[in-house]
């Protein structure tokens, strides 16, 4: 049997429902309309500053501008007023360069020099599978001359560059214990980031970046330290301030198993995580030292501090950077680039390191200066480590 149904009381609910909607609507758009009209004062504040400046400018300045440089310096300017020590504005050529370097296609000779008391080029570092270490150029050499000019106070700037950049090959003029010599080297080059040997029973893993091929390189040499008898490993990352998580993480996956929660997360400024890294069940199973230090950096930072809460490493040396933020490059329409700091890396079950860095488990000083690892103290702290002469931690390290 059927029911006959009032429609007055259900067009006064629909009526009313819809009043409602109405007025929720209205509220939040008035909030929004309300927090844009609270933000024009600032914006209107911003660039009437830079309206004044610019007209003082036209008015007074007594010389000649370049509007492209100005767009640049006052964009460069408002990048740098974030004072976060790591965004950063670039330039179409600084960009080009980051780009280079952060896949491990460098410019110039190889090498990262001083000037001397004689306004001469002192060799500092030598980049490992550089042209200048192919040639047997070493620390501690100076270069007297650069395609034959010699290099003195009122040049020494320019005859720096001509490492870095300009021709295909430069000719270098080079003192050091071996006598002098004339060297022709080629600019650019592709930088090794895996550097290993053996030392008995103990294998010396050397990452100095994490690139595209580092993982499958590092894979290739820890095999052949398993079929050569080695029976465990000191992996030294004091020079390694790579920002490629990614890559990182495909050289942590050598070292660890599956696990049932991410090697590392990103997140953004809300907490979400915006990526994940997850590893395979495959790994390598050497008793593990991590050389670290101040210059340990960023993913390297994170890469040793997962080999510590995944229980598979010692960290030896001194605390590291702290460097955990990441960053990420917006292009701009002028072909210039923002580097900005959108997130924070977050490693394995373990606290942020962002401006703490880690603590070594074994603190050991960094001695002076040799070219071999075999005379390097904090090396042989790690030796000492693997092989049970040093029981010491960190928090056992000022008694």
């Amino acid at each position: 049997m059927s029911k006959r149904i009032a429609l007055g009381p259900v067009i006064a609910l629909l009526c009313a429902v819809a009043v409602l909607s109405a007025v929720v609507t209205g509220v939040a758009l008035r909030k929004t309309y309300n927090a844009m009209l609270a933000g024009l004062p600032d914006q209107a504040a911003r660039y009437a500053v830079l309206d004044e400046l610019e007209g003082i400018l036209r008015e007074h300045y007594y010389g000649s501008s370049d509007e492209a440089v100005l767009r640049a310096a006052v964009a460069r300017g408002y990048v740098s007023g974030l004072n976060d020590g790591y965004s950063r504005y670039l330039t179409a050529e600084e960009l080009r360069a980051h780009e280079r370097e952060a896949n491990g296609e460098m410019q110039g000779v190889g090498l990262r020099c001083s000037r001397t008391a004689q306004s001469r080029i002192r060799v500092d570092e030598v980049i490992d599978g550089s042209p200048a270490q192919q040639q047997g150029i070493v620390p501690g050499d100076v270069i007297s001359a650069v395609d034959s000019i010699p290099v003195n106070a009122s040049n020494y700037d320019e005859s720096a560059e001509k490492l870095q950049s300009g021709k295909s090959s430069v000719e270098l003029t080079v003192r050091g214990s071996a006598g002098e010599r004339t060297l022709q080297l080629p600019l650019g080059f592709e930088a090794a980031s895996v550097v290993s040997d053996n030392y008995g029973d103990v294998g010396y893993l050397r990452l100095t970046a994490f690139y595209a091929g580092t993982a499958a390189q590092v894979r290739a040499a820890v095999d052949a330290f398993v079929q050569s008898g080695v029976r465990s490993l000191v992996i030294d990352l004091r020079r390694n301030g790579s920002e490629n998580v990614k890559y990182a993480m495909q050289t942590l996956d050598v070292f660890v198993p599956l696990s049932d929660e991410p090697a590392a997360r990103l997140i953004d400024q809300s907490g979400e995580t915006v990526e994940a890294f997850v590893t395979d069940a495959a790994a390598v199973n050497l008793p593990l030292a991590v050389l670290v230090g101040e210059n340990t950096q960023a993913a390297a930072e994170l890469f040793a501090c997962d080999l510590r809460n995944y229980g598979k490493a010692t960290l030896v040396g001194t605390p590291t950077a702290g460097l955990g933020l990441v960053r990420q490059a917006f292009r701009l329409s002028t072909g210039d680039a923002v580097l900005l700091c959108v997130g924070e890396m977050l490693p394995y079950r373990g606290e942020s390191f962002n401006g703490t860095g880690l603590e070594p488990d074994v603190a050991a000083a960094a001695g002076a200066q040799t070219a071999s690892i075999q005379k390097d103290s904090q090396f042989l702290s790690a030796v000492a480590v693997l092989r049970g002469e040093n029981q010491q931690t960190e928090g056992e390290s000022g008694s």
